[in-house]
């Protein structure tokens, strides 16, 4: 066909059609149809399309038996028997071009996924993977044009205007088309469709901000180190990593260590199913088994996992297993929460200050001061919060863990020592020494400390003990104290922020949840070891540095 008619002709595909191998894993092997997906774009844009999505309970992925349902297997030879389009040509340099790229970007934004803490790795991983897809479905249409803007000199400076004169459609044009046409995901559809555009722009038109960030990065960031594609050409590098709180090293890393996952074996049969028969034979009795056998199957074994499920959620909630997502979304909560409040808690503070210096009468000068003094202490409340939701990265070098405890004891000493309370320490052997932040891990361990110390009152006693265990690779160090303990209604919520239920003596801030934060972003973690009988004990953990280190340390 003529080059200006290719994308035109791409935009109007019914579908991208999967390989051989990956419509016999439809038909005869569901559970091993994510990873064929990874390997095969067209079968990813397929199970997009006609999958059941799992909705709010988890946006970005599929319905329990999604992939076992008889419908799949019925639409795959349905098409199969209405087109022959839309199959990739596999053996063409285009798209071996275009693919290459398109892994690396998968497997660099799940990387960048993983860092961020924003976004499933999956589903970043999906969207980078699908970020050609106008690229795939000209490739379709005619690999011979999908060839053609890459040789144009001009194409590295303005891709899309090149794209437009050979294809008559650029790239991006093609994609927002395809994406509305087939009814993707609007995660997947928005991130895909805007990759072209600068993320304060793209950030009001996508339905994941996160997500497209993520994305727009990975694609950005293969297209700097090899052949660009122009799918990211909008991309402000600093504005991105401004919104994921990433730095320059996490993405060299990231790109540095990744390689793109890799393909599993063939069974050697042609890509193209039309070239094997059997295939469209192979889907309908897939789907005719499914439809009179699968239903009831599939119902009754999806009930007896959602009960086992609910028995293994309510038992992390007892041993804990439940506390870090709960205290994970309370932290996206304060985070946000904080933002929305600081800037309208300035402008009072402000506008109070003002007035204050012009007031004349004493008593409303008076009720102004408070308003500062209750503003300032809004606000130190708002930094302990956001201290606790988003703490800065962690400068991790190994340094003696009986520093550790020495430096918050000595922090904590006057407190003990107005109160009254004795105090006693143990060390770790001297060549123990800590693999972490060292500022952070004195924080959580001062946090702990100050809990014990106000918990034991007049008289009292707290003792702390660190221990590194031969052939563990954890040091350990032990808070206990002579308080009142925590009862186990209560010791259950001891991590969150707030919680109003704590026994008398015990604080009712941030100090324990943010304690427990720094030691998991540190690689440890903070726990409350409940006891019938003994002394309350908090047991902080953190990784152990190795021997060579310690003695370095030291």
């Amino acid at each position: 066909m003529p080059g200006t008619a290719a994308g035109r002709a791409a935009a109007e595909l019914p579908w991208l059609c999967p390989t051989t191998d990956s419509l016999i894993a439809l038909a005869d092997a569901p559970a091993d149809l994510p990873a064929a997906a990874a390997a095969d774009p067209a079968l990813a844009a397929f199970l997009l399309r006609f999958a059941h999505p799992a909705g709010e309970t988890d946006p970005f992925g599929f319905a329990p038996g999604a992939l076992h349902a008889a419908h799949l297997p019925d639409t795959a030879a349905a098409h199969l028997a209405a087109t022959r389009g839309g199959v990739l040509p596999h053996q063409s340099f285009a798209f071996s071009q275009v693919r290459a790229v398109a892994d690396r970007a998968a497997a660099v934004a799940a990387r960048l996924a993983d860092a961020a803490r924003r976004v499933p790795a999956h589903a970043a991983a999906t969207a980078a993977r699908l970020a050609p897809l106008g690229w795939y479905a000209v490739a379709a249409v005619d690999p011979f044009a999908a060839a053609e803007p890459t040789g144009d000199p001009d194409f590295p400076s303005r891709p899309a205007a090149v794209q437009a004169e050979v294809w008559g459609l650029d790239h991006a044009a093609v994609t927002r088309r395809l994406a509305a046409r087939w009814r993707l995901p609007d995660w997947v559809a928005t991130t895909v469709g805007c990759l072209t555009l600068p993320f304060r722009v793209a950030g009001h038109l996508v339905s994941h901000p996160d997500l497209f960030a993520v994305v727009q990065l990975a694609v950005s960031e293969v297209e700097r180190s090899g052949p660009t594609l122009g799918l990211a050409g909008g991309a402000e590098r600093g504005a991105l990593l401004a919104h994921l709180r990433l730095g320059d090293e996490d993405v060299t890393e990231a790109v540095r260590a990744t390689r793109p996952a890799a393909r599993p074996a063939g069974s050697g049969l042609p890509p193209d199913p039309h070239q094997v028969p059997l295939v469209r034979t192979l889907l309908k009795l897939a789907g005719e088994s499914r439809r009179r056998n699968g239903p009831g199957l599939v119902a009754r074994l999806e009930a007896r996992v959602d009960r086992l499920y609910r028995a293994v959620t309510d038992l992390g909630e007892q041993t804990g297993g439940a506390r870090e997502a709960r205290l994970a979304g309370l932290a996206e909560l304060a985070a946000g929460a904080g933002h929305e409040i600081n800037n309208p808690l300035a402008v009072i503070s402000a506008n109070a200050q003002r007035l204050l210096r012009t007031e004349p009468d004493p008593d409303r000068g008076e009720a102004l001061r408070g308003i500062v003094r209750q503003t300032d202490r809004i606000a130190g409340l708002l930094r302990d919060l956001m201290h606790f939701a988003r703490p800065p990265r962690p400068d991790a070098r190994p340094f003696p863990a009986a520093d550790l405890v020495r430096a918050a004891w000595d922090e904590l000493a006057p407190l003990a020592a107005d109160r009254r309370v004795r105090f006693e320490i143990g060390g770790a052997p001297a060549v123990a020494a800590v693999y972490g932040d060292p500022r952070q891990l004195r924080h959580a361990l001062v946090a702990v400390l100050r809990n014990a110390v106000e918990a034991a009152g007049e008289g009292g006693w707290v003792r702390v003990t660190a221990s590194a265990p031969d052939g563990s690779d954890r040091v350990v160090v032990a808070v206990e104290d002579s308080g009142p303990g925590l009862p186990p209604d209560v010791a259950a919520h001891a991590f969150d922020p707030f919680y109003s239920g704590r026994s008398a003596g015990r604080g009712r801030g941030l100090g324990l949840p943010t304690a427990w934060r720094l030691a998991r972003q540190n690689g440890g973690d903070l726990r409350h070891d409940l006891s019938a009988s003994g002394p309350t004990r908090f047991v902080l953990t953190a990784p152990r540095a190795p021997e060579a280190s310690a003695r370095r340390s030291a």
